[in-house]
């Protein structure tokens, strides 16, 4: 995927900052710039995304998104 025509619609996270997403069951996260940890709630793993890698949330619940440095990433829908 060419991230370079997400940008636009990017969501800016500082570094240590923490996006929340309620119910995310089907979205797909696409890190753009910076390095991205995310977990979600009820959940045992730990996913960390760098600039071009995305994730898809597999499960309901919260998903927290925190930056470990400035980072940009979009929230995609589901297919």
């Amino acid at each position: 995927m060419n991230t370079t025509d997400l940008f636009p619609a990017a969501t800016r996270l500082p570094k240590g900052d923490i996006h929340r997403i309620d119910n995310g069951l089907g979205l797909r996260i696409e890190a753009l710039s910076g390095n991205l940890w995310i977990t979600i709630d009820r959940d045992i793993r730990d996913v960390l995304l760098k600039a071009g890698e995305g994730f898809d949330i597999d499960r309901p619940g919260q998903t927290l998104v925190s930056a470990l440095d400035d980072a940009r990433f979009v929230v995609l829908g589901a297919a």
